[in-house]
């Protein structure tokens, strides 16, 4: 199927699905996962590109608009080492280490919170440099497919997380964004990658100290303590 036929959230997420499946069982070592994580990390850029012109329009983020790199960030492993492998090979030891001074003063805070409390830490991202994104390229899923459509009220969250932040969702856009992220995590799980939830800073500093984790990851395995997970919300 090509790109101008996949107009609706379904067949977003089941190309997405099904060709980073695809690439993933292709791939003879940990460099071809990482391949295949990267194609995935673009196809959400290229989903953003080809989106209707006037939902694009309507996105009120632009670089420098930090205020969303402050509310509490989960992602799934993957995503984890795809930005720690970033780090390692466009950082100088200086500027990880850096890196990892902000991510354990993250990881100090939010240790053992549970989910309420957890949700109003706010927080600039240990990857923040000069309010902009310093591994843009591989930034998580959910900071490529999060956009508004009023940096006002992201302004407003980022001082207060009770503001109604959806308020300044942009639906199409994100509709289709979350359809292509859901549909690379479907893969990820099928293939037998860790799915947990974590919190991006605290399992950043765990990538970034313990070279096992890569390795337990790799093998399939619980990548980061428990410790590292997202506060869930009681059922």
């Amino acid at each position: 199927m090509t790109r101008a036929h996949l107009s609706s959230p379904d067949d977003l997420f089941d190309h997405a699905s099904g060709e980073m499946l695809r690439r993933l069982k292709a791939a003879r070592d940990q460099a071809g996962v990482y391949a295949a994580l990267r194609w995935g990390m673009s196809e959400l850029d290229r989903t953003f590109a080809s989106s209707p012109p006037k939902a694009r329009a309507a996105a009120a983020c632009r670089a420098g608009c930090s205020f969303c790199c402050s509310v509490p960030l989960g992602v799934q492993a993957h995503e984890v080492f795809l930005a720690a492998e970033y780090i390692h090979t466009h950082f100088s030891p200086e500027e990880v280490a850096g890196v990892i001074e902000r991510a354990a003063a993250r990881r100090a805070r939010v240790a053992g919170l549970g989910a309420d409390d957890y949700a109003r830490v706010l927080q600039p991202c240990a990857l923040l440099r000069d309010g902009c994104c310093s591994i843009y390229e591989g930034r998580p899923e959910i900071c490529r497919a999060h956009h508004a459509s009023d940096a006002s009220v992201c302004a407003a969250y980022a001082l207060d997380p009770t503001v109604d932040i959806s308020q300044v969702y942009i639906p199409a856009l994100r509709r289709r964004l979350y359809a292509v992220m859901l549909g690379l995590d479907q893969a990820m799980e099928e293939e037998g990658f860790d799915g947990r939830a974590y919190d991006f800073g605290s399992a950043l500093h765990e990538a970034l100290t313990n070279s096992l984790c890569a390795s337990l990851w790799a093998r399939k395995q619980r990548a980061f303590p428990e410790s590292c997970e997202e506060p869930a919300l009681p059922e």
